[in-house]
């Protein structure tokens, strides 16, 4: 039988909390230097960690783990293909930006069927 989800303000900030660290945490890895330099380590590492709290929060308060991570796996990958190509000056086609975005798209909405 299916339990009904509450979703509250709490969850959802929650959410994209856990969302904007995974998006933060994967854009200072370059800066890491493979983990070698500490301070951009402990900064990337440290941002992972309140992204998997906020997560592991949301799932904790009801959020249901089929919707909470298909829906992690859409924004996170738009946001930063986003900020790395208009933000970062990476370069990428409109091919390649309209195919990615499909792919995420199509996997968020794969997670609310």
């Amino acid at each position: 039988m299916p339990v009904a989800v509450t979703i509250t303000a709490r969850v959802v900030v929650l959410f994209f909390i856990g969302a904007a660290g995974q998006v933060g945490g994967s854009l200072l890895l370059g800066r890491t230097d493979a983990f070698r330099n500490f301070g951009w380590s402990v900064a990337c590492l440290s941002i992972y960690m309140i992204s998997f709290w906020a997560l592991a929060t949301v799932i904790r308060e009801g959020g249901p783990i089929s919707m909470v991570l298909p829906a992690l796996a859409a924004v996170v990958p738009i946001v930063t293909i986003i900020i790395a190509v208009f933000i970062m000056g990476e370069a990428a086609s409109w091919q390649r930006l309209g195919l990615l975005l499909l792919a995420c798209l199509i996997i968020g909405y794969a997670g609310t069927v």
